[in-house]
């Protein structure tokens, strides 16, 4: 029976055929393994408070206007007085706990235990006065210290203020 055995044959190769056809479609050496575990999601870093200190107005007029609720200004006729602006713009908010102030590049006031906040994508007004015995040109500068909201320090300082002679 020869035409059988040829019709056994070619039904042999339609199988073999089929199942290497099969195979070839599954795999590819490019093709990813399917044992490849998905990519993870990343965690997003917490933001991180990014603060900037303007002074309103720089160089700040002469006043003359007494300070009277200070004892160590009492008496002085040597004013001045100006707005220092907090404004953070990292999308955390900041508590600042200390401030160091500096006259003419020397350090007068360390204050600690502060509460001073500005909140994330907002601003925070610091009203500042300085007085002096001596009616001539001054500086001023403050730098803040603290922390964000998410436990970053933050250490900011604010312009050098120029205090006009009378």
């Amino acid at each position: 029976m020869p035409g059988r055995s040829a019709t056994s044959s070619l039904a042999v190769f339609v199988v073999a055929a089929s199942l290497i056809s099969a195979s070839c479609k599954n795999s590819s050496p490019t093709a990813p393994s399917d044992t490849t575990p998905p990519a993870a999601t990343p965690t997003p870093t917490p933001a991180t408070a990014k603060v900037q200190v303007t002074i309103n107005p720089n160089p700040v007029p002469f006043s003359g206007q007494p300070i009277t609720d200070a004892a160590g200004c009492a008496g002085s006729k040597n004013t001045w007085f100006y707005s220092q602006i907090a404004r953070e713009t990292g999308g955390a908010s900041v508590t600042f706990t200390s401030r160091i102030d500096k006259f003419d590049g020397r350090v007068v006031n360390t204050l600690n235990g502060l509460s001073m906040q500005v909140p994330a994508n907002g601003s925070l007004t610091v009203q500042s006065r300085w007085c002096s015995s001596q009616a001539v040109a001054h500086t001023a500068q403050s730098t803040f210290m603290g922390t964000d909201a998410n436990g970053h320090s933050i250490n900011v300082d604010a312009p050098v203020v120029n205090l006009m002679s009378p």
